[in-house]
Formats: structure tokens, sequence, C-alpha cells
């Protein structure tokens, strides 16, 4: 008997498994991972909900259609999975059942998406993508913060515009805050250098996008920002000094200069106190170290399984109201993403969280300076951005920072994983 089709069925099939859909789904997918504030603002937190919850629905519809091409033996690494298993299962003892609920449902979509990109995109799209929805955000960004700062000269509150650009006190653009606004152009100053490099987009579109974003990190005027960008350009120097040597003589560095950052990080432990009583002066530093000082109060009570996984601290919720009324402000993390995920998931969580990133750190590095092609250097830099301003910073753990470690982790271990078939 001959097998029949329905019409519609090869139809959505062809639209579903086509190239140019997953291409656009990519972009609304990141444009929405970068955009959450933006899209909580114009949308609502109910709005933003269901605009997830329909891309899930397109992701789903695209990997089926597409599924002869999706690698499966390394769609979820290992570690993401064994980490995710502890996040949710930290609802058992959360504290806040409905706030850890909340939580967990975010944290899960941004991972689904995030791995299902991965796995029907290559590296260097994943990469021009980015750049194509930076590009926009960032433009955009400039735009209202023009318009709030000297055309009205007044701040667009409902988007978190306070209008400082003349000012020069820091500019938040579309993103809430001016640290998340200079991460984000780092970001995007990294992906349009490697666009550049591997000659993905034009050179002039590449050169003026570069150097658009450096002037939206001098214009975010954060200094964790400025920090993580000195250490990122160092890290993208050594890189390239590593990518000219022989293998030999790579390790021979790469070992030397981990044992130098060993001794300084010991020097510096050692000499702590110091440290801290010499920038004690700064009233940013004062804030962050009363909260990270409540913080490891309160994580020190829950030592191991923590006070279960909540992602973005609710307001309204017990020990997130404590930590808000002793630091004399309100925030929607710890500042901190390793203080934070200790507090939230304990010794064994912060552990879990340690062991991923550092396999996709590794993994990310060991490409970067082995492979011949330049896109591989993107990964690296990236995580390095988010992993040394999360001393600072808690985006890595949230919504547009979690989905980029998703992306690197889920990309990096498809290159590298010891489950890969050809």
């Amino acid at each position: 008997m001959k097998e029949t089709h329905s019409p519609v069925a090869e139809a959505a099939y062809a639209f579903f498994s086509h190239a140019r859909f997953a291409q656009a789904l990519s972009l609304i997918l990141i444009g929405t991972a970068f955009g959450t504030h933006a899209l909580r603002a114009l949308l609502g937190t109910a709005g933003l909900t269901a605009l997830i919850a329909a891309e899930l629905v397109l992701l789903t519809f695209m990997l089926i259609a597409r599924r002869r091409v999706v690698r499966w033996n390394v769609f979820v690494p290992i570690t993401l999975a064994v980490f995710l298993a502890w996040t949710i299962a930290s609802w058992f003892w959360s504290y806040y059942p409905r706030a850890s609920a909340i939580g967990l449902a975010s944290q899960i979509s941004f991972t689904a998406l995030a791995l299902g990109i991965s796995a029907s995109r290559d590296t260097i799209q994943l990469i021009r993508a980015v750049g194509d929805v930076l590009r926009v955000f960032l433009a955009t960004s400039l735009v209202l913060e023009i318009i709030a700062g000297v055309l009205i000269d007044s701040p667009i509150t409902f988007l978190g515009i306070k209008g400082n650009l003349v000012s020069g006190s820091g500019i938040q653009g579309i993103f809430g805050s001016r640290n998340a606004f200079i991460m984000i152009s780092l970001i995007a100053a990294i992906t349009f250098f490697i666009e550049w490099r591997t000659q993905s987009v034009s050179r002039q579109l590449a050169l003026w996008s570069l150097a658009g974003s450096a002037v939206c990190v001098v214009l975010g005027a954060s200094p964790v920002g400025f920090v993580t960008a000195l250490i990122v350009v160092l890290l993208a120097g050594f890189i390239s000094l590593l990518r000219k040597m022989e293998p030999g003589l790579r390790r021979g560095t790469e070992i030397a200069a981990v044992s130098a950052l060993g001794v300084f990080m010991l020097v510096v432990w050692t000499i702590r106190n110091s440290v801290l009583e010499w920038l004690s002066g700064s009233p940013v530093l004062q804030y962050r170290l009363s909260l990270w000082s409540e913080e490891l109060r309160l994580a020190k009570m829950k030592l191991l399984e923590g006070w279960g996984w909540v992602g973005l601290w609710p307001r309204k919720t017990q020990p997130f109201t404590v930590m808000n009324s002793s630091s004399g402000d309100i925030h929607d993390s710890g500042l901190n993403i390793y203080l934070d995920v200790w507090l939230q998931l304990g010794i064994v969580g912060l552990a879990l969280f340690l062991i991923l990133i550092g396999f996709a750190f590794v993994r990310s590095w060991t490409l970067a300076v082995t492979k011949k092609s330049e896109l591989y250097i993107w990964a690296p830099l990236v995580l390095s951005a988010l992993l040394v301003s999360g001393l600072a910073e808690s985006a890595g753990i949230t919504e547009w920072g979690w989905f980029l470690v998703v992306l690197i982790v889920a990309r990096s271990s498809a290159e590298l994983s010891w489950r890969r078939t050809e």
C-alpha cells in the first residue's frame, strides 16, 4: 500500500526544516535573550513568558523537522545536565518553593533555547546571529540615550534609561543598568572582532561595528566593565601569541602562565585584608562588601544545599528582603555569581557550577589555541568576560548571561566531547 502524506504536513515539514527558518529563529531567540529587560518593560512579565513559551514551541517543531541533522549524542553536555539536575532538586528543600518554581522555569527555558539553536546552527552562524542582534540593540540604545539625554533631557523611565549621556555618569541603553550595558557592549566588541577576522561580514561593517561597540563600552562608565575589558584584551593577545607557537612551546607557556596566575592569586589572598582596606574608600565597593557579607552569613546557614534556586532575586521574599534592607538598596542579584550560586545551591551547587564552567573554559581555550580558524577565539573571550565580571555582577547565571554560558558549554562540548561521533 502506497504511503500518503497530508499536503499540510508536508508544507509544515518543509517550513520548519528549512535553513532560512533556523536562521530567523536563531535571531529571534538571541534577540529575546538579550532583550529581556526591554521586552519585560514593554510586554510585562506575562507577555515575556508567553513569548518565550511560543518560541519553545517553534523550537521544538524545528528540532523535530531537522532531527536528522541534529547531533543528539552531544545535545546536552553531562556537566550541564548534572548542574541543572541539582538546581531542579533544590526545589524540594527550597525556603521559597513558589519563587523557586518560577526561577526554575526561567532557567530551564533559557537553557532549552540555547541548546536548541546550538544543536541546529554551527559556530560561525551563531556568532553572526549574535553580531546581527547586538548591532541593532546597541544602535537602538544609543538612539534612545541621545533622545533622553540630549533632545528631551528627561529619563525614559519605563526602560530604565536615566538620560546620563551628557553627564558622563554611565548610560544604560535598553539593558536596564550600566553594568549590563557595558558587558553586552564588550561581548558585542568581541563578536565584531571575530566577524572582522573571519571575514564573515564586510570589512567596513565589521570595523564600524567594532568602533561603535568601543564607544558604548566607554559611555557605560563602569569600573567593573573597564577592568573586564582590560583582562579580555590581555587574554586575546595571549591567545594570539599561543596560536603562533609550536605545540610543545605552547604547552610550556600555558603551564608557566597558570603557575604565575596561581602565585598572584595566592599573594592577593594573603594580603586580602590590606587590599580591602585600601579599596574601602570606594562607596561602590563598600556597598558590595556589605551585601557580600550578608550573603556569606546566610549561605553558611544552609552550607551544603543552599536556600533553593531562584535566579533573579524576588524583592518580597525572604531572605532577599533582609539583604536588600541591610545593604540599603534594592537589587535583583547578589552582585557576584559565585556567592549567588553558593547562597542558592550551597557548596555542592557551587562545586558543580565551577566544574561546568571549568570544563567549558578548558575546552574552548583548547579549541582557540589549536584550531586554525579564528572563530574559536570567541568562546573563551566571552566566557572570560562573564566570569571576570561575575566577581562583581551576577549576570552570568540568569537570562542573557546564562544563555551565553549554555551556548558556549554546548558548542565547546560538541567540538571536543568524548561522545562525539563522526
